[in-house]
């Protein structure tokens, strides 16, 4: 597969009477955004911002983010949300970069809130722990109707305090439409340009024996789709890195710890997979990604999963992998028994992963084999860092569990910054032991 990746770099976002790309500049036509976002009758309203670098302004209630994509026909930019069903990896896409369209809002009927609070700050210390503080980012505010407000709903009723009801899982999978309608929307207005860069990624054999090198990747415990498809319950499957990059995985959830939540735009930029990708044919051969469920509470299930997949690398003839941790419990085990079975299988492992802790007497791991030697750190999302007082606050009006008015200076832990830990290697964290 042969991906050719055009990127136009993003100086500024404006608001304009016509959208288009001009010598850096993205116009915007506020009005007919709106339009093509509230097509379909999914919700009441949204509201459209630009946030910048430096401004002081504080995001909160972010559900998810993504970089502005556009594929030319006959391709399909966001497939399963947007475009046709068809298979991402090859072909050219156009990418806004150094731009990012963040979905805010509050929750509907039924939708769960303990890991769902998620902050973005554009100045002080708080526009570092998260990437898209030094992003220029367009807001959609998404107001949802009458309807998926209504408890009494049919569909309102919370049947699963991870997932919510299903009128809220509905819900996150539109605001997840509205919001790729309008990131493919933004990218098309280069349609016709010519890119300031042309990236192509293609995983011809090396023209000299190298590592053989595998990358297994966790879905589905921070609500990641594949092709628009749930992955719980499936085996572990083999797919291009071109994939991913492309637009494959997309999230649907928004109640998931902020600081490791695979945000769209996280897998579109995935940090591990771009390296190894640069690497392959120097001094690696990078074979594939395997990506997997999880978790499983089921201990069987799970010894089954980890055999699954290293089989899979064992097939590739893998000399080495790579393995990320989405966080959480249960798939903190399928994480170190993959590490373990490859380990033993003759496979170096090395893993990257958040640590979730934060005296001198816990561990940092969930579950941990001795197998487990080679690993990367993240960041701690237990770290507290101090935050001023900024005077403006989209996304709502409180926070969903902290005591503090949003403008007021805050005193609390990464783990509500999007993406400063994340296992994709995006984050802006890193841990060093000397």
């Amino acid at each position: 597969m042969r991906l050719e990746m055009a990127s136009f770099a993003v100086r500024d976002v404006r608001f304009s009477s016509r959208t288009r790309f001009e010598a850096g500049v993205l116009h915007v036509d506020r009005d007919e955004l709106r339009q093509v976002i509230l097509e379909g009758g999914a919700f009441s309203d949204v509201g459209v911002d630009i946030v910048r670098p430096g401004e002081a302004v504080r995001l909160i209630h972010v559900m998810d983010a993504v970089e502005p994509r556009y594929k030319p026909e006959p391709g399909s930019s966001f497939p399963g949300f947007v475009g046709p069903q068809k298979t991402v990896g090859e072909g050219r896409t156009h990418r806004l970069a150094g731009m990012a369209v963040l979905s805010v809002g509050e929750p509907v009927a039924g939708e769960p809130t303990y890991w769902r609070e998620a902050l973005v700050d554009m100045a002080g210390p708080g526009a570092q722990a998260s990437p898209f503080g030094s992003t220029a980012n367009l807001v959609l505010d998404f107001k949802p109707r009458a309807e998926d407000l209504d408890p009494t709903h049919p569909q309102a009723t919370m049947e699963n305090i991870q997932l919510g009801s299903l009128l809220a899982q509905r819900y996150n999978r539109d605001v997840r439409v509205g919001q790729l309608k309008a990131a493919a929307y933004l990218a098309g207005a280069t349609a016709g340009l010519e890119p300031d860069s042309l990236r192509v990624y293609e995983q011809a054999p090396p023209g000299v024996p190298l590592p053989k090198i595998v990358y297994f990747f966790q879905l589905n415990n921070n609500g990641v789709t594949i092709y628009g498809e749930d992955p719980a319950g499936i085996l572990p499957s083999l797919i291009h890195p071109n994939e991913v990059l492309d637009g494959a995985l997309i999230n649907t959830r928004s109640n998931t710890h902020a600081s490791y939540r695979h945000s769209t735009f996280f897998n579109q930029n995935h940090g591990v997979i771009t390296e190894l990708c640069t690497r392959h044919g120097v001094d690696l051969d990078f074979v594939g990604v395997i990506v997997y469920p999880a978790p499983s509470k089921d201990l069987d299930r799970k010894e089954r999963m980890a055999e699954y997949a290293v089989k899979l690398a064992r097939m590739l003839g893998a000399q080495g992998a790579c393995s990320s941790y989405n966080g959480g419990g249960h798939s903190a085990v399928e994480f170190m028994l993959i590490c373990q079975k490859c380990e033993r299988a003759g496979i170096r492992t090395v893993q990257v992963m958040p640590e979730s802790y934060g005296t001198p007497d816990d561990p940092g791991f969930v579950y941990f084999v001795p197998e487990a030697v080679g690993i990367v750190s993240t960041g701690r999302s237990t770290q507290p860092i101090e935050l001023p007082a900024l005077p403006r606050v989209l996304g709502g009006t409180k926070f969903f569990d902290l005591p503090a008015q949003p403008t007021d200076p805050l005193s609390l832990s990464y783990r509500y910054f999007l993406g400063s830990c994340s296992g994709t290697g995006y984050g802006t964290f890193a841990g060093r032991q000397y």
